[in-house]
C-alpha cells in the first residue's frame, strides 16, 4: 500500500471504531437498554478488536499483515504467496471492478478471506 493507501485505510477503520463505540453507547442509554445488552456488548468487542487487528498491531510483526502487504504490493490480478497458518499456498485474486480481494488456501478448512 501507498502511504496515502494506508493513510485512507487507517481513516476508515478509525471511523468505523468510532461508529460503533456510538451505536453500542446509544443502546446502552435507551430505555429499553436491558433487552438489547448483548447488542450493546457485542458492538463494544467490534471497535476493540479493530483497533487491536489493524491500529495498535505492528505490520511488521503480524503474519497476517506480511500477506495482505505483500499482496498489496504486487500489481498482478493474481498469485500465491506462503498461508501464514499452514505454510501451504494461499492462491488470490483482486477483482478488477471493485478491488475485493480473495483468497483460499489449498488445505480444506484453512485459511479463507474476502476483503
Amino acid at each position: 500500500m501507498t502511504p496515502g493507501e494506508r493513510a485512507a485505510f487507517n481513516a476508515g477503520i478509525e471511523a468505523a471504531r468510532q461508529m460503533a463505540l456510538t451505536a453500542a453507547v446509544t443502546l446502552e442509554v435507551r430505555d429499553d437498554a436491558r433487552q438489547v445488552r448483548q447488542q450493546a456488548a457485542a458492538l463494544h468487542g467490534l471497535p476493540a478488536g479493530l483497533h487491536a487487528v489493524f491500529i495498535a498491531s505492528p505490520a511488521g510483526t503480524d503474519p497476517m499483515h506480511r500477506v495482505m502487504a505483500t499482496i498489496a504490493a504486487d500489481p498482478a490480478g493474481s498469485g500465491t504467496v506462503e498461508c501464514p497458518d499452514c505454510k501451504g499456498r494461499l492462491a488470490w485474486a483482486r477483482n478488477s471492478s471493485n478491488g475485493h480481494l480473495h483468497a483460499q488456501c489449498e488445505p480444506p478448512g484453512c485459511l479463507k478471506l474476502m476483503q
